[in-house]
């Protein structure tokens, strides 16, 4: 079948990766030049070049479109554009996300497990994936860690031959992965929690946000869900998880250094303790996946085993290590939730709380007077950088209105332009026993080259000032 995909965009790529792989003469075409993209997409494109693809860039002519058997139109592309009207008026068959996503599923041809939420994907994937390693499974992960884009990790892992290697999958799903994706089959569908995020993708609804996420429950053959979904789960039967003594069919409960886990299931149920080796937010994570874990039908030991052996994940309440006296952590925090669960782990320390933050805008604005407000309750120096890590535009409005948000505290409020600027400044206002902390949504987006920039200035800053 010859397809033509119109529009290179964060859909339309993956796309035409797919059903090139499927074995269909795949033309994809845009508007936009090939130097007009930014350089990662560009390599993907000259990826999909090697790999069969015809790349039709800087093309805008519908009339151009010739023996075509089927078109799939990239969602950003303008309800009202020629192309839709050409497409309509000379009848040809129009592919759809369902058309994409039932070809993935038909490839890959093995168990699947989908983590969706807004906080904690990443993260719980991984948790997920250790514990299903050490029960002996060749396990496949995708998640952002290998990119931003998990849609293309996806399909990059087919290519590759990743599911022809493996067991099982343990796939991360956000919003937009969902969309593309939703006849993918789950033999487990996870949603760690619902906040408001990426509402400007959603005309700034909630209800439409959830309504995305929620797209899981109809592919899970096995729902799982945090006690904070079920508003949103009426109508759906789930396996609920908790902490602390909450209502629901698998409680998790941590005391110093170990997690007891407790279950109630229709089949089985009974309790078992593993040590915790992390802190914050993995607790919720590392319930999470255990939920996972016994919804699937793994035994205690091997749940118990994985438990014990996962050691957290780069930029998540990472500690980089002791720098002229003062401890130096790197995390993702970027929502409000995630951001206060962060900072609680470092509050009830006696020390000063240093906190480095990159603009939290990355592709989607963010409310960063709130988050302010927020970091002015918890630090006494705040560092804002309006460096954008994602898209690389430099925005100092975005840096002070971090600050405005932190006007009533008492914290030494600072804006920068770059995080090597911020990493120095960190130490000039610090002194031994001191706690910096980066958070920001940079340690997704850009993790190794935004860690490289602030320790590049905290090192010029410990041979400053120190």
């Amino acid at each position: 079948m010859k397809c033509v995909v119109i529009g290179a965009g964060n859909a339309g790529r993956p796309a035409a990766r797919i059903l090139n792989y499927a074995g269909h003469q795949v033309q994809i075409t845009d508007e936009k030049e090939m130097e007009e993209f930014p350089e990662d997409v560009q390599k993907t494109l000259l990826k999909m070049k090697e790999e069969g693809v015809d790349l039709q860039l800087g093309w805008d002519d519908p009339t151009n479109i010739d023996d075509v058997d089927a078109v799939y139109i990239s969602p950003n592309i303008p309800k009202d554009s020629p192309i839709r009207h050409y497409l309509v008026d000379n009848e040809l068959k129009l592919l759809i996300n369902q058309d994409i996503a039932d070809i993935v599923d038909k490839t890959i041809n093995m168990d699947v497990i989908g983590v969706t939420g807004t906080l904690g994907k990443t993260s719980t994937t991984h948790a997920i994936s250790e514990i299903f390693k050490n029960a002996g499974y060749s396990v496949w992960t995708c998640s952002s860690l290998s990119g931003n884009l998990l849609s293309e990790v996806i399909v990059d892992g087919i290519i590759n031959g990743d599911h022809i290697k493996s067991d099982i999958a343990v796939l991360e799903l956000p919003h937009g992965t969902i969309r593309l994706l939703s006849e993918l089959k789950l033999k487990v569908g996870l949603i760690t929690n619902i906040y408001a995020d990426h509402l400007s993708e959603f005309e700034g609804s909630l209800e439409k946000y959830t309504k995305r996420k929620l797209m899981i429950t109809e592919s899970s053959e096995i729902l799982v869900a945090s006690s904070q979904c079920t508003p949103f789960l009426q109508d759906h039967d789930a396996v609920y998880y908790c902490s602390h003594g909450s209502d629901c069919d698998i409680k998790g409960y941590l005391k110093e250094d170990k997690i007891r886990i407790k279950y109630k299931l229709k089949k089985k149920e009974g309790e078992f303790e593993t040590k915790f080796n992390l802190k914050g937010y993995y607790f919720e994570n590392a319930v999470a996946a255990a939920a996972v874990a016994l919804a699937y039908g793994l035994k205690e030991d091997s749940i118990v085993d994985g438990m014990n052996k996962f050691k957290g994940i780069p930029g998540h309440l990472e500690y980089v290590g002791d720098y002229c006296g003062r401890e130096v952590h790197f995390d993702a925090a970027f929502v409000p939730e995630g951001i206060i669960s962060t900072l609680e782990q470092f509050s009830q320390d006696k020390s000063n709380l240093i906190v480095l933050i990159d603009n939290p805008d990355s592709t989607n604005p963010r409310d960063k007077f709130q988050i302010g407000k927020l970091l002015g309750d918890y630090a006494q120096v705040i560092i804002a950088s309006g460096f954008n890590e994602t898209t690389g535009v430099l925005d100092m409005k975005s840096a002070q209105e971090v600050l405005e948000g932190a006007k009533d505290a008492d914290a030494l409020k600072i804006a920068t332009e770059d995080m090597i600027t911020a990493g120095e400044y960190s130490i000039k206002h610090s002194k031994p026993g001191d706690i910096i902390l980066h958070i920001g949504p940079g340690a997704i987006t850009n993790y190794q080259d935004l860690k490289d920039k602030m320790m590049k200035g905290i090192e010029e800053g410990c041979k400053k000032y120190s």
